[in-house]
C-alpha cells in the first residue's frame, strides 16, 4: 500500500536527483545537472537600507520574487538600480531571461514596462483572489 506524508527537502534530495537525471536525458539529450542559487541585494544611503531585491536564478533564468523601495526613495533609481543588479547576476552566469509576478492593477506595471518587461501571462482569481501577471524580459 502507498501511502502519503509530508517530507522535507533534504529528505526527498537523493530521489529527487536520481528520477530527475533520466527526465533531463529524456527532454533535454543529456543531464543537465541542474542550477540553481538564490539572491538578495539591497540599496543603502546613510547606513540605512532604502530598497531591497530578492529571488532565485534557476537554469538560466532569473526570478524576481520580491522589489520593495522606501516609499520616499521611489522615482529616484533605486528601483531601476536594483533590477539592473539582478539583472547583471544573472548574465554573469549565462542567463537569458527575466521574469517576475504583479498585480494586474499595480502602477508598478509601468515601471516594469519602462524597464523592458512585457506582461506575457495572465493569473485570473490568484494571491487573495486578485488578478495577477507575469511580466519577463530577454537578457
Amino acid at each position: 500500500m502507498i501511502t502519503i506524508s509530508k517530507s522535507t527537502q533534504d529528505e526527498i534530495k537523493e530521489f529527487r536527483d536520481r528520477e530527475w537525471v533520466g527526465a533531463d536525458l529524456k527532454y533535454y539529450g543529456k543531464s543537465t545537472g541542474w542550477i540553481e542559487e538564490d539572491f538578495v541585494f539591497k540599496a543603502v544611503e546613510d547606513r540605512k537600507i532604502v530598497g531591497i531585491i530578492a529571488g532565485k536564478y534557476q537554469e538560466g533564468v532569473l526570478y524576481i520574487d520580491d522589489l520593495i523601495v522606501a516609499k520616499d526613495k521611489r522615482g529616484l533609481g533605486v528601483g531601476k538600480a536594483l533590477i539592473k543588479k539582478a539583472e547583471d547576476f544573472a548574465i554573469e552566469k549565462g542567463g537569458h531571461k527575466a521574469y517576475l509576478i504583479t498585480s494586474k492593477n499595480w502602477e508598478v506595471r509601468k515601471f516594469y514596462e519602462l524597464l523592458g518587461y512585457e506582461n506575457t501571462v495572465e493569473f485570473k482569481n490568484h494571491y487573495r483572489h486578485v488578478d495577477f501577471v507575469i511580466y519577463e524580459k530577454l537578457l
